[in-house]
């Protein structure tokens, strides 16, 4: 079976699609459209294709903007009906969502676009497509955004938290909201209690974007927000902490009831003297409690990196309440199979057992190749 690649969901079938609509409401030659298009794509990543299609969209229709804007959003699909995305069919609006960043960035048709990214928004997103009108124009699109954290559509909610966020994944960072993400908090703060999980997810992942950059005001507001007697909000707290915990931030930790200081004992600490590339590396303990207390379980390893030296990450292993003397044993195994997003290379390595941010113990082991 081949390997799916997220760039091919642009793809002929999209463009045929953003073909026949716009054909319902503008002449163009749908096949030398399609045809050329396709061609196109082959050998471009996804960014890439997004902005070919929109290049290509660009020479087919009237060049006055709000003309051509208007054949566009008349041609839209229907919107979606579920809370959350699924599938990849909707990524058609992607091309279309660039079109307003790249050609209605003017203030004349600052509205129109506006307007445009509302609709485009409840058929897929316009997450990326926001952010060129927050850096130009922050004060309106800002105002906007407030008015859209309230809108009954649930995609569009979620556009307020999405498209803010600093440090949003495959798009340039608001930097200005990394030096003073209080305009970013401000937003969150009107959605903090949405009842749909999938705009928990956004609220939650663009305050963990924050937290990269100014702990202390994520812990400010979370602080505040754990007062409030609601599931959704609880549970985006914890989400909103994960690169916090990894660090073993203290206030993070004591804000979801870990004790700063933990009071446990590490017996039978076991590790694979040596693992070979591609195989798995096993550990296990012993875990006591010296008092009922709540515990979090993280493993950091470090690895021998291409310069020789080592680095390390950590990684989620086991949270749970013990009582006082009671125990539990853990075994772990932990794969070295080589990934594109991390490549294993021979030497030493070694593995830190970290309880509530503490690290307890550490351990050598070796790494080699077949």
């Amino acid at each position: 079976m081949s390997e799916f690649l997220f760039r091919e969901v642009l793809n002929e079938k999209t463009t045929r699609f953003m073909a026949e609509n716009i054909a319902k409401n503008y002449s163009i030659d749908q096949e030398k459209f399609v045809k050329k298009v396709t061609q196109g794509l082959l050998e471009l990543s996804f960014g890439a294709r997004i902005s070919f299609i929109r290049d290509e969209l660009y020479k087919i229709l009237p060049k006055k903007y709000s003309e051509a804007i208007n054949i566009i959003l008349s041609s839209l699909g229907p919107e979606i009906s579920e809370d959350e995305l699924t599938g990849f069919d909707g990524f058609y609006i992607m091309p279309l969502t660039s079109y307003v960043a790249k050609y209605g960035l003017s203030e004349e048709d600052y509205d129109l676009s506006m307007k445009a990214l509302y609709e485009m928004t409840k058929r897929l997103t316009s997450e990326n497509a926001i952010r060129p009108f927050i850096r130009k124009y922050p004060k309106k699109t800002l105002l906007k955004l407030k008015s859209w954290a309230v809108d009954p559509n649930v995609h569009v909610r979620r556009l307020v938290s999405e498209g803010s966020r600093p440090r949003l994944p495959l798009s340039s960072p608001l930097k200005e909201f990394q030096e003073d993400p209080k305009p970013v908090l401000e937003l969150l703060e009107l959605l903090k209690e949405d009842p749909i999980r999938y705009v928990q997810r956004s609220v939650a992942n663009s305050l963990n974007d924050i937290s990269k950059d100014n702990p202390e005001e994520v812990i400010r507001v979370l602080k505040e927000w754990s007062k409030i007697d609601n599931s959704g909000t609880k549970w985006l707290i914890t989400h909103s902490l994960r690169t916090l915990l990894k660090q073993g931030n203290k206030d993070a930790l004591v804000l979801l009831g870990y004790d700063k200081n933990p009071e446990v004992v590490i017996k039978d600490f076991k590790v694979d003297p040596e693992v070979v590339i591609g195989e798995q590396f096993s550990f296990s303990f012993e875990l006591s409690s010296v008092k009922k207390q709540k515990l979090m379980i993280d493993y950091r390893i470090y690895y021998m990196k291409a310069n020789g030296k080592l680095a390390g990450k950590v990684f989620k292993l086991r949270k749970f309440v013990l009582k006082k003397d009671e125990k539990k044993t853990i075994i772990k195994k932990h794969s070295f199979r080589q990934m594109s997003t991390r490549k294993h290379y021979p030497g030493e390595h070694k593995i830190e057992l970290i309880v509530n941010g503490e690290s307890l113990i550490v351990k050598e082991f070796k790494v080699s190749e077949l």
